[in-house]
């Protein structure tokens, strides 16, 4: 069976941005404790294969802030897209680039993975995170 998110509509993760919600079908399924943040990663035409690489080489760090990756299929647009998005779904931050090296690292993502299994439930959407910018 074919990976959800290399079927789903990418044009609708190219349109998402911070505070928005991810259809759960492109976040794939999700473990018992739910309490994994996801980093969704959409190449775009010039392959991400080196960067995409690095990320499944870091998966257990990762996981040791239940943070996981997803990989869409490449959708031949001019720049990579990565989100970070949180166990509810929302997304927190978004990085588009046509260079792989202007994507976050494996280190900034690992620092988004611990933010987001810290941060509190109760604390709720980020009030105005364009003006703010990134949290970590």
């Amino acid at each position: 069976m074919a990976d959800p998110l290399a079927v789903t509509t990418r044009s609708a993760l190219r349109g998402l941005r911070v505070g928005d919600r991810v259809p759960a079908a492109d976040l794939g399924p999700m473990p018992a404790r739910r309490l994994d943040a996801t980093v969704l990663v959409l190449p775009g035409r010039d392959g991400a294969d080196a960067y995409v690489a690095g990320l499944e080489a870091a998966r257990d760090r990762f996981a040791e802030w239940d943070g996981r990756v997803r990989v869409a299929e490449p959708d031949g647009e001019a720049a990579h897209r990565v989100l970070v998005v949180d166990r509810y779904r929302q997304v927190y931050a978004v990085h588009d680039a046509t260079e792989v090296d202007a994507l976050p690292d494996v280190d900034e993502l690992s620092e988004w993975f611990r933010f987001l299994a810290t941060a509190c439930p109760e604390c709720g959407v980020l009030d105005d995170p364009l003006l703010s910018g990134p949290t970590p």
